[in-house]
C-alpha cells in the first residue's frame, strides 16, 4: 500500500496461504495440503499413482525453476529498487534493504507500520486520495512522491504500486517498486529555475532595449535582422517598411538609399554605389564608429561589434544636437569672443597650409605680427571697456584692409597676426604693412575722447625665414621687437642680423645664470638720509654684476633674469648677501639702519616666501624691523594681485615695512595704495630731476608727498644730485632722500668708513627707518 492509505483489517490473505502451501512439493507431511494429496494417492491404482507422481515431479521442477527466476528478479530488484509489500490495511509486511537504507528505518521499525511514517506533508490529501482510488480499482498507479527519512531529510521516489489480486478477483495486497530520484528532481528544479530566470531575463532584455533611446539592432551570421527596437526604426523612418525580422542588412540599406534617406557628398549613381559598397564593408567588418548624415538634417552615430556567436550587434545614436554643439564649440574655440577674429589655436594649421601652398607654387608668403602701441595706458587710464572698444575697432579696420585670401588672427591681448599668401618679396610685404598701419592710425572717439591708435609690425617671410609655425612666429617677434626699438608705429622685416642681437642677449642670459649659480652677484648699499637733519637712516641694497670685466646695468640683467625665470634665485641671493653685510656691520658696532631690499612679483607669489624671509633674517641675528620690503608700483597691477596683497600683509604683520619704488612712473592708481599695505613711497628720480625746471614735475612731487603724509606714509626721494633739488624737496616736507649728492652706492669695503666712528643709536619703532648715523653736515641748512 502506498503512503498514507489505510484499508480495513482482515484475516490471513490467500497470498500468504499460497506462499505456505507452495512448500508441499518438498514436504507432504508438514502441510495439510500434502496430507490430503497423500490420501488421494493411497486410493489410486499403482499405474495412475505413478503417472500422477511423475506429473507432480514435473510440476515441482517447473515450480522450482520459477521460484529461482523469481529469486533472481528479487535479487536484481533488491540491488536497484526499493521494494515493499503492504496488506489491505496498509501495514507493511515486507521490505528490502534499499527501503531501509533510503528511509533510515530498520526492518523491525517498518514492519507493521503504514507508510504514513515517511509522509513529508509535501503532497495534498487529494494526491493520496486519487492514488487510493486508482489502486482500489485494481489499476496500477505510477507517480512521484516526496517522503521524509528518519533523519528529517526529504527524498523523492518514482513509485509504481501494483494491486495483488487473489482468488475471487479480490485484492489481497499491494506491491510497490520505488526508485530514488532525489538528484533528478533537484536537477529538474534547477533546470526549471534556470528556464524561469532566462525567461525573465529575456523579458527584461526586451524591456531594456525598448527603453534605451538609442536604436539597437542585431544581425545573424547570414546578415539577417534578428532583433531590433522601435528606436532603431525611428532612426531611419524612410526605411521603416524594410526593417523587418529576417530582412538582410543590404536590403534595408538599399531601401533607404533609393528613397534618399542618406545625405551623400555626391548624388550620382557611381557615388551611391561606392557609398553602398563602403557601408556594407564597414558593417561586415565592425569595430569602428561611423557617423552618417541623413537628408532630414539629423546625424546618426553607428557603432557595431561582432559577438562571439557571430552576430553583428550595434547601436544607432542620434547625435544631431551633439554635432550642432560641436560646430558651436569649434567656432567658439577658434574665434576670439571679443573681436570675432580667429584666435591663436588656428594659427598653426592656417600657417602650415599657407607655407605648403607657397612651396608648391614656388612663391612666397608673409607672417605679420602686430602689436598696439600704448594699449596698456588706455586700459589703465580709461578702463578695460575702453580697451575692448579699441581692440574691436582695430580688428575691424585690419579686416577691411585685407584680401579674402588673407587670414587675420588675434593672438591675445593687443597682439594680432596676419597670414599673407602670395607675397612676392619683402617690398610687397612692407607695402601691406604700411597699408595696415595707415588703416589703424585713424582717429576714433572712445568715451568722448579722441584716440589715435598706433601699431608696430614685425614681418617674417616664408619659406625663406622658416617653414614651421614656431620659427616664423619667433622671427616675426624679433622683427617686432626691432620695430618697437626703432620708435614704434612702424614695421620691420626679419633678417639674420636681428637674430645675432638676440643671440648676444641669450649669451648674456647664460652668463647670468652661471653667475647666479656660482654666487658671483655682488651687492652695493646706497645710503638714505633724513632730509630734516641730514642724519643717516639706512640703505637700499642694489644688485651688481660684472661680466667680461665690465659692469652690467641692473636694469638690463634684472630684466633678463625675469625673462628666463631666474629672478627668484637672484633675489634670494641678494637678500642673503644684504643680511650678511648688515650682520657684519653690526658686529663692528656700527648703526646701519633699515636696509631696503627689492622683491619681485615672482617671489611674492610663493606662498611660504614671507616665512622663509623671516627665518633667514633671524638666522643672521636680525629682526624684521631691520629690513624693508621694496617693490615697484607695477607689481600692484599684477594679475595675481590678491595673492601679492596677502603676502605683503603677512610681511606687515611680521614687522617688516613696505616701500613702493618708482612711484608715479607706472599705472597704479590711488585705489591701489588703499588696497595694499604700503608704509613708504619712493619718488622716481625722473620727477626729482625735472622738478627744478618743470613746474608740473614740482607740483607732482609736492602732491605725492602730501598724499603720502595724508595716508600716514613717509616719502623717499630718489636721485638727488643737486643742492637745489634738496632745497625744493625740503620745502615740500619730504622725509628722506638718496642720491649722488649724499653718496653713490658703496661696496661692502667702503661701508665702515661711510658710517664713521660717530653715530647715534637707532630704534625699531615706526614705519620708516627712524634713527641716526653719521650726520651729513654739509647738507644741513
Amino acid at each position: 500500500m502506498s503512503e498514507g492509505v489505510v484499508v480495513e483489517a482482515c484475516e490471513e490473505s490467500p497470498y500468504q496461504a499460497d506462499v505456505r502451501a507452495s512448500r508441499i512439493v518438498t514436504d507432504f507431511q508438514t502441510t495439510k495440503t500434502g496430507l490430503a494429496i497423500a490420501r488421494v494417492l493411497g486410493r489410486q491404482s499403482a499405474p495412475d499413482r505413478e503417472n500422477w507422481l511423475r506429473d507432480l515431479e514435473a510440476a515441482n521442477l517447473e515450480i522450482s525453476r520459477l521460484f529461482r527466476v523469481l529469486d533472481a528478479y528479487q535479487a536484481a530488484l533488491d540491488r536497484h529498487a526499493i521494494l515493499a509489500v503492504t496488506d489491505r490495511a496498509g501495514r507493511i509486511v515486507h521490505v528490502n534493504g534499499m527501503l531501509c537504507a533510503t528511509t533510515g528505518y530498520s526492518e523491525g521499525e517498518l514492519l507493521g507500520k503504514s507508510f504514513r511514517l515517511v509522509n513529508s506533508g509535501h503532497h495534498p490529501k487529494e494526491f493520496f486520495a486519487n492514488m487510493w482510488r486508482t489502486v482500489s480499482r485494481g489499476e496500477v498507479w505510477h507517480g512521484e512522491i516526496c517522503n521524509r527519512a528518519k533523519s528529517g531529510a526529504l527524498y523523492w521516489v518514482d513509485t509504481t504500486i501494483v494491486p495483488l489480486v487473489g482468488p475471487r478477483n479480490r485484492i489481497e495486497a499491494y506491491v510497490s517498486v520505488r526508485y530514488e530520484i532525489t538528484k533528478r528532481k533537484a536537477a529538474e528544479a534547477a533546470l526549471l529555475e534556470e528556464v524561469e530566470r532566462r525567461r525573465k531575463a529575456e523579458t527584461l532584455l526586451v524591456d531594456v532595449i525598448e527603453t534605451v533611446p538609442d536604436g539597437i539592432a542585431a544581425f545573424d551570421p547570414d546578415d539577417r535582422l534578428v532583433l531590433f527596437n522601435q528606436a532603431y526604426k525611428q532612426c531611419f523612418p524612410v526605411s521603416t517598411e524594410a526593417i523587418q525580422i529576417g530582412s538582410e542588412f543590404a536590403a534595408i540599406l538599399k531601401a533607404g538609399l533609393e528613397k534618399g534617406e542618406y545625405q551623400l557628398q555626391k548624388n550620382t549613381s557611381e557615388a551611391r554605389d561606392a557609398w553602398l559598397r563602403a557601408r556594407i564593408k564597414a558593417h561586415r567588418n565592425p569595430g569602428r564608429k561611423l557617423v552618417q548624415a541623413l537628408s532630414d538634417g539629423r546625424w546618426i552615430q553607428i557603432q557595431e561589434r561582432r559577438s562571439t556567436s557571430g552576430h553583428i550587434v550595434g547601436t544607432r545614436t542620434d547625435i544631431t544636437e551633439l554635432k550642432r554643439s560641436e560646430a558651436a564649440i569649434k567656432y567658439h574655440a577658434e574665434h576670439d569672443p571679443l573681436t570675432g577674429l580667429l584666435n591663436r589655436s588656428v594659427l598653426g594649421s592656417r600657417l602650415s597650409e599657407a607655407v605648403s601652398g607657397a612651396i608648391r607654387s614656388g612663391q612666397s608668403g608673409a607672417l605679420l605680427v602686430l602689436d598696439l602701441d600704448g594699449f596698456k595706458a588706455v586700459n589703465d587710464t580709461m578702463g578695460h571697456s575702453a580697451g575692448d572698444t579699441l581692440l574691436v575697432a582695430v580688428a575691424g579696420r585690419l579686416g577691411q584692409a585685407l584680401r579674402r585670401s588673407d587670414t587675420i588672427v588675434r593672438l591675445g591681448g593687443d597682439e594680432f597676426a596676419i597670414i599673407l599668401p602670395n607675397v612676392f618679396d619683402r617690398q610687397t610685404a612692407g607695402k601691406v604693412a604700411e597699408k595696415m598701419l595707415a588703416a589703424v592710425q585713424q582717429p576714433l572717439t572712445i568715451q568722448r575722447r579722441a584716440i589715435t591708435p598706433n601699431m608696430s609690425v614685425g614681418i617674417s617671410l616664408f619659406p625663406r625665414d622658416g617653414r614651421k609655425t614656431e620659427v616664423l612666429l619667433k622671427n616675426a617677434d624679433i622683427a617686432l621687437y626691432q620695430a618697437k626699438a626703432s620708435g614704434r608705429s612702424t614695421y620691420r622685416v626679419y633678417s639674420r642680423d636681428m637674430r645675432s642681437g638676440l643671440e648676444a642677449r641669450r649669451k648674456i642670459a647664460d652668463a647670468l645664470s652661471a653667475a647666479v649659480a656660482n654666487d658671483r652677484i655682488d651687492v652695493a648699499f646706497q645710503p638714505q638720509v633724513s632730509l630734516k637733519d641730514g642724519g643717516h637712516v639706512g640703505f637700499e641694497a642694489l644688485a651688481r654684476w660684472r661680466h667680461n670685466g665690465a659692469d652690467v646695468a641692473p636694469a638690463d640683467f634684472i630684466a633678463i633674469a625675469e625673462e628666463i625665470g631666474l629672478i627668484v634665485d637672484l633675489g634670494w641671493r641678494v637678500l642673503r648677501k644684504s643680511l650678511e653685510m648688515v650682520r657684519n656691520l653690526r658686529r663692528r658696532r656700527l648703526v646701519v639702519g633699515a636696509v631696503a631690499v627689492n622683491i619681485a612679483a615672482a617671489q611674492l607669489k610663493i606662498a611660504e616666501f614671507p616665512a622663509l624671509v623671516r627665518r633667514l633674517v633671524e638666522e643672521h641675528g636680525l629682526s624684521p624691523c631691520d629690513v624693508e620690503i621694496e617693490l615697484t608700483e607695477n607689481i600692484l597691477l599684477h594679475k595675481d594681485g590678491s595673492r601679492i596683497s596677502e603676502a605683503l600683509q603677512t610681511f606687515r604683520d611680521m614687522g617688516f615695512s613696505i616701500a613702493l619704488d618708482d612711484f608715479g612712473t607706472g599705472y597704479a592708481s590711488l585705489s591701489h595704495l588703499s588696497r595694499f599695505p604700503v608704509d613708504r613711497l619712493k619718488i622716481d628720480r625722473s620727477f626729482v630731476r625735472d622738478m627744478c625746471d618743470d613746474a608740473a614735475a614740482h607740483t607732482i612731487v609736492k602732491a605725492t608727498i602730501g598724499l603720502a603724509h595724508s595716508l600716514d606714509m613717509t616719502v623717499v626721494a630718489e636721485g638727488i644730485e643737486t643742492e637745489d633739488q634738496l632745497a625744493r624737496l625740503r620745502s615740500c616736507d619730504c622725509d628722506f632722500g638718496q642720491g649722488y649728492l649724499f653718496s653713490k652706492p658703496l661696496d661692502p669695503a667702503c661701508l665702515p668708513a661711510h658710517l664713521g666712528p660717530t653715530f647715534r643709536r637707532q630704534g625699531c619703532g615706526g614705519t620708516g627707518p627712524e634713527g641716526a648715523g653719521r650726520r651729513i653736515d654739509t647738507q644741513v641748512s
